[in-house]
């Protein structure tokens, strides 16, 4: 009986951080997803002034955030981001509209990617 009262709570458990990190995820990367709708904005509509400053913001968020982060998921899409990221500072800094759009747009493809990894779904299982 010991046994199985200690199996039912490490179960509990397991199926309580599951669904912790789930929802910290999907936080996290909504809100990261907001910020990168609000870049492009500016960006789209060539608010230079305060772009650049918003993105050197956007990747410290991004930083900080990784290391919690970097426990649910392979680090390697982090590391992807954050480089792509310091790709994006640069384009900002320097008012390139182009390559800031597709770095950006990169960005939200890894952030988007992380959302769909972490669903449950047949697929993510096996």
């Amino acid at each position: 009986m010991k046994n199985m009262i200690i199996s039912f709570s490490l179960f509990v458990v397991m199926i309580l951080s599951m669904s912790f990190s789930i929802v910290y995820l999907n936080k996290t990367c909504k809100s990261l997803l907001e910020c990168c709708d609000k870049l492009e904005e500016d960006i789209s509509d060539e608010r230079w002034n305060n772009i650049y400053e918003d993105s050197l913001d956007f990747l410290h968020k991004v930083q900080k955030d990784s290391k919690t982060l970097s426990i649910f998921i392979d680090h390697q899409e982090l590391d992807n981001m954050s480089n792509e990221l310091y790709k994006f500072t640069q384009y900002t800094k320097w008012e390139n509209k182009e390559e800031s759009l597709a770095s950006l747009h990169v960005v939200k493809f890894y952030l988007n990617h992380i959302e769909e990894l972490q669903k449950i779904n047949l697929q993510n299982i096996f």
